[in-house]
């Protein structure tokens, strides 16, 4: 029997907490046709979103996530038009690597990164939520699962340009870079929305590399959130940063789109 603590917490997170999917639409109001990355989907509530702010507009969706439920989680997504999903790992090479699959708080920390399953403080915690919402205090399990580059993805697919990259990987960020270093270098992605996860001794200088390495690659931080609730009874961080590459903000498209970075 589905748990209606369970739901409700899941909404809460998932629907109630502000994110950029507004801001990214007006920044690309007057594009006609939209081609769009959900890094690390699970239950696709980033897709889901933009999907309803969308109008008059055609488009091209690709989900990607390595939890082996997510595609029943996705299922009505995947009736749509133009969705596709892949169970695959994106990541800094191509062929395998270990996931870590997060049994008690499915949601978060599953990732191929370690971070959020060392990190004791964290995992006690959201244990005793577990236990009190879903009564199931179970721990990490790992399996391998198949990995590719973003670098690859797209020359294997025949993708020249993508016009949203939302990325929330949990850790794994200086991996996805790397295997995405030439579609940034030569500005193949317009906007990527990138989710930024450290230790909290660490995390300004993870943070600091992170911009310093789109800004040498010229994208710009437009815009940035914490996420509080990852910090709460943890020794992490996490910000979400939205990145837009130079050329398109130097566009006559951004431009027309009359983007307010200070109000938006």
């Amino acid at each position: 029997m589905p748990n209606p603590l369970k739901s409700i917490f899941y909404y809460i997170v998932n629907y109630t907490y502000p994110s950029f999917e507004k801001s990214i639409i007006r920044i690309l109001k007057n594009e006609k046709k939209l081609i769009i990355f959900d890094i690390g989907c699970y239950r696709g509530v980033f897709t889901k979103v933009i999907l309803k702010l969308l109008t008059k507009k055609k488009y091209k969706f690709y989900l990607f996530d390595i939890n082996k439920n997510v595609k029943k989680y996705i299922a009505n997504l995947l009736k749509l038009k133009n969705i596709y999903y892949h169970e695959v790992a994106i990541s800094n090479k191509n062929g395998k690597a270990n996931y870590n699959y997060n049994l008690f708080f499915e949601y978060a920390g599953s990732s191929l990164s370690s971070l959020v399953k060392n990190d004791i403080k964290w995992v006690t915690s959201r244990k005793l939520i577990s236990k009190i919402l879903f009564l199931n205090n179970e721990g990490f399990i790992k399996y391998p699962v198949s990995t590719i580059t973003i670098d690859k993805f797209l020359g294997k697919n025949k993708i020249k340009l993508v016009d949203v990259m939302k990325v929330d990987i949990d850790g794994s960020e200086y991996e996805f870079l790397q295997g995405a270093k030439k579609t940034i270098e030569n500005n193949k992605v317009k906007i990527i929305l990138l989710e930024i996860m450290g230790n909290k001794n660490s995390f300004n200088d993870k943070e600091k590399k992170i911009v310093n390495f789109f800004k040498k690659r010229n994208y710009t931080a437009i815009k940035k959130r914490k996420f509080w609730i990852v910090s709460l009874f943890s020794n992490l961080m996490a910000v979400e940063c939205l990145f837009v590459s130079n050329k398109y903000l130097e566009s006559q498209s951004f431009r027309n789109s009359h983007y307010n970075r200070v109000n938006s």
